[in-house]
């Protein structure tokens, strides 16, 4: 007799499963960069697809977050079973029966732009599982193309690769006669920005690119479903005819696809992929590197883009004239492969020598009598003005009813996600020192607010050595205390530690 398996049990079995396909994906895609894959239907559907879509979807932070139809990941548990709705979806995609429901928006303030909000679509917790068991199937194919100079929404990338990878690359190498470096490879860089990505990608031109290597029209069909299923805003419709909304679940992924024109504009001096050729030993990063430093020698113009999700930059070696031209031609290029428009205010050009903001970093160049130039990535003195000013916001007097220990655990909780984002930055040390003492001044003003009869040694009771380095007296009250910056270790990032997906 066979018994239906529940869930929870044999999860082991099901990623294991999952995790063999989508190797088998993964290596197929990377062999031949060109192939279409004809079917990934039955591997869509699959049970264990399903369920271990369900699983993420059912553990990560938005699984209180219900869609259109008020339903959440409690309420499934509690009222369908999870078995009957993971056998109900199956038998929807099986039978084509499935439709996507439209997302439900919500408004999300922009940080340090006050008036202004960040669109984001929650689908229903049924077309989240769909997208999941989509993201699953899709991301190894893709994965396996995409460029080595793109970060944004990848697994095992973040934002400090690529920092880091802009460091290295401007960076000078050559020494003069005095043993210093003078010359830098790239003299420029172009900011680019673009105009409401996420909500202004050409869905003809993404379907394009998709079905060049996904051939299942059943799975396209499937994506161009989720696109055009539209918003309901204050129980409005409104119709996507453009976009990928922000908060699916395959969102990242399908505007990766759509971006990754960027890099392919640049293949020369990026990644040989058509340029490459079998009697070369040399990889494709290997013969982009060559090209580079011919082309330098040659006296050609070179260009090198770094990208995380829809913020890029473009390394120039070459004079303004040079950036000011690939700035038209790119905007151009955007136009016509995605649907895209550059923002003609905020696409900086800026000389590498003034330094540029990238993903909340100033990135600059600093001369130092030993080595001569040399990059360095700090932190903006705006970021450490705006997170005095969320500290200041935490301690004023309407929020003086709230104990020692909560007020902590709120101050922590910013502070330590602050020193984790920021740690790999140079004097990245005397920043956090300074933040420190502030920090404990503003405490120290909140208890004065909070506690006017007290005398100033009752106040100072609650400032004690601390658990963790009892030399250094710290604000505590039971087991909270506060929580130091300067304590954070500080180490530049390297591009090593970044980890391939398991699938790779």
């Amino acid at each position: 007799m066979t018994e239906k398996i529940s869930v929870d049990t044999d999860c082991q079995a099901d990623e294991a499963w999952v995790l063999g396909v989508q190797r088998k994906l993964y290596q197929q895609s990377k062999a031949n960069p060109d192939l279409a894959w004809r079917d990934l239907w039955g591997w869509l559907t699959d049970s264990r697809t399903i369920r271990h879509a369900w699983r993420r979807i059912s553990t990560n932070k938005g699984k209180r977050s219900a869609g259109v139809d008020g339903v959440t990941v409690e309420y499934i548990r509690k009222w369908i079973g999870e078995q009957k709705f993971l056998d109900g979806i199956r038998a929807e995609l099986r039978s084509g029966a499935y439709r996507p429901s439209p997302s439900r928006r919500k408004l999300i303030p922009k940080a340090g732009k006050p008036g202004q909000f960040r669109p984001l679509g929650i689908p229903t917790v049924k077309d989240r599982v769909i997208q999941g068991a989509v993201k699953v199937i899709l991301e190894p194919i893709f994965e396996a193309q995409f460029w080595p100079v793109s970060y944004g929404f990848r697994p095992g990338r973040s934002s400090h690769g690529a920092l880091e990878h802009i460091r290295l690359a401007i960076q000078p190498r050559k020494r003069e006669k005095d043993s210093r470096r003078h010359q830098m490879p790239y003299s420029w860089i172009i900011e680019g920005d673009i105009k409401g990505c996420f909500d202004n990608i050409n869905h003809h031109h993404l379907m394009d690119r998709l079905r060049a290597r996904i051939a299942d029209r059943r799975v396209t069909g499937l994506i161009g479903q989720f696109l055009k299923a539209g918003v309901l805003a204050e129980d409005k419709f409104l119709r996507t005819e453009a976009g990928t909304p922000q908060g699916g679940i395959i969102s990242p992924l399908l505007a990766n696809i759509a971006l990754s024109a960027i890099e392919e504009r640049y293949e020369r001096w990026v990644y040989h992929r058509k340029k490459i050729q079998e009697r070369r030993l040399s990889d494709g990063a290997a013969a982009a590197l060559g090209a580079r430093n011919r082309d330098r020698r040659a006296g050609r113009c070179v260009f090198f883009p770094i990208r995380y999700a829809d913020d890029f930059v473009v390394l120039v070696s070459g004079t303004q004239e040079d950036a000011i031209a690939e700035k038209s031609a790119l905007a151009d290029y955007l136009r016509q492969t995605t649907g895209l428009e550059l923002s003609p205010e905020k696409t900086k050009i800026t000389a590498v020598m003034e330094g540029f903001e990238f993903l909340g970093f100033h990135v600059t160049m600093r001369w130092d009598k030993r080595y001569g130039y040399f990059p360095r990535i700090e932190i903006p003195k705006a970021k450490a003005a705006d997170l005095r000013h969320k500290i200041k916001r935490c301690t004023k007097v309407d929020t003086n009813f709230a104990a020692l220990g909560t007020k902590l655990s709120e101050l922590n909780f910013i502070l330590r996600g602050w020193a984790d984002y920021y740690r790999h930055c140079t004097r990245a040390g005397k920043v956090f020192t300074s933040l420190d003492w502030f920090v404990t001044r503003r405490i120290w003003c909140w208890l004065r607010r909070k506690r006017r009869k007290a005398r100033v040694g009752d106040i100072m009771r609650s400032f004690g050595r601390s658990s963790r380095r009892p030399a250094r007296r710290v604000w505590r009250e039971g087991p909270h205390e506060q929580y130091i910056l300067a304590w954070t270790p500080i180490r530049r990032f390297q591009l090593g530690w970044m980890k391939q997906p398991n699938f790779a």
